[in-house]
């Protein structure tokens, strides 16, 4: 800490059987400058203060003074971790204009650029139930900004909300252990966000289908737009077949275009959010969330076994390889999404679980699907896996796809 200017001064007297320190001490006026300016030249203290801060309350300071927010800016964009949360919502909130929830403040450390929610729902499958409670967060924030209360603050650029009937999210039991759960009856909402860094990007590609056919071009041309290489895709369906036509179109057209592999993963969930949807007939309607840039990793793989030894044993291959390729995992910047099929949840194994065990401290988001989407971004040179099946299917039936995101 620097030594702030004093006119303190102290002396020793040793004529004294004990020796005692005076300090006299003149009086002093007020401070009559710019506190705010002279508190902002302190550096060493400000950083100090302000590294107990959340993101609402730097946010806030921002608005202080032109130092103060070049010390804010700094301070967040230090803070590339992630931060998970998730919500209890009471039964019968639907319908009301303001969801009633438990715990509605979300201490934010981070500055967020991306929010992914996961929504579990208790009603039915058609792709006409939007995920309700996340929509309306985003509908009512309406690009205001409202300290220590909106759970979608304005740095978010990209707003995911997905809606499923079992959704998997970390948890802490009375340990203090990340343990991953699952809802089918109750609301909750499980919410991730990815911070501000300029070394990623997350874009969302939406199209709702309701014919047989597809217009290629706009697609290559939203998904050759952008130089950096995709290092993920996650593929988000509900409805219509026709989708897996352009599932793997898209598949190609970034196949073809780039030299790098990339990892994929997804499945056809509950309720999507999408814009301006046709009144009649039920449509398809697919997301991709695609994962771009140098700042940004992204490994695949499928579950196909139906026994834990055979979980364990494929589980092992892709901690190999990513000891290999990205080294220790950092927990604070690494998350997984996966997509469990519906029936293997009444199989006496518990992927999800396998998963938690094999890269431990790694929160787990994600939800029971069908008509899983996915394969091994990666391959093994391991002599038991079969040369012929190194390269899975893009869907898939009764499997769990999923896909490890780390952030650099």
């Amino acid at each position: 800490m620097e030594d702030l200017p004093s006119s303190s001064s102290y002396s020793l007297d040793s004529s004294s059987t004990t020796k005692s320190l005076v300090i006299p001490i003149s009086p002093q006026s007020p401070y009559s400058g710019d506190f705010g300016e002279y508190f902002s030249e302190q550096y060493s203290v400000l950083k100090l203060v302000l590294s107990y801060l959340n993101y609402y309350d730097l946010n806030t300071l921002r608005e202080v003074n032109s130092s103060l927010k070049v010390a804010t800016d700094i301070l967040l964009k230090k803070r590339t971790w992630i931060q998970a949360a998730s919500l209890n919502y009471m039964h019968g909130t639907d319908h009301r204009p303001e969801p009633i929830h438990s715990g509605h403040f979300i201490d934010l450390r981070i500055e967020p650029k991306v929010l992914f929610t996961f929504e579990g729902m208790a009603g039915g499958t058609s792709s006409r139930s939007r995920p309700k409670i996340c929509m309306r967060l985003r509908d009512r924030n309406d690009n205001r900004f409202f300290p220590k209360s909106d759970i979608v603050p304005k740095s978010v650029k990209t707003f995911v909300p997905i809606g499923a009937k079992g959704i998997i999210y970390p948890d802490k039991n009375e340990k203090n252990e990340l343990i991953t759960v699952q809802t089918m009856m109750h609301k909750k909402l499980a919410l991730l966000y990815l911070p501000t860094t300029d070394s990623y990007d997350v874009s969302v590609f939406t199209r709702v289908v309701s014919s047989d056919s597809f217009v290629q071009d706009p697609i290559r041309e939203f998904f050759h737009i952008d130089p950096r290489p995709i290092r993920g895709i996650i593929f988000l369906k509900v409805g219509s077949p026709q989708i897996d036509g352009m599932i793997r179109f898209i598949v190609k057209v970034v196949s073809d275009n780039q030299s790098e592999p990339f990892a994929l993963s997804g499945g056809h969930v509950s309720s999507l959010d999408y814009d301006n949807p046709p009144k009649k007939n039920i449509p398809g309607v697919l997301k991709a969330i695609i994962f771009r840039g140098d700042g940004i990793r992204c490994v695949s793989d499928c579950i196909g076994s139906t026994t834990d030894e055979g979980v364990l044993e494929g589980l092992k291959h892709t901690a190999l390889y990513v000891n290999k390729t990205f080294g220790k995992l950092n927990i604070h910047k690494t998350f997984i999404m996966m997509f469990q099929c519906v029936d293997r949840h009444s199989m006496p194994i518990e992927d999800n679980m396998h998963l938690a065990k094999t890269f431990p401290n790694i929160p787990i988001f994600g939800m029971q699907t069908w008509g899983e989407i996915g394969f091994r971004s990666f391959k093994t040179h391991d002599s038991k896996i079969d040369n012929k099946r190194r390269k899975l299917s893009i869907m898939h039936s009764v499997t769990t796809t999923y896909m490890i995101v780390s952030i650099d």
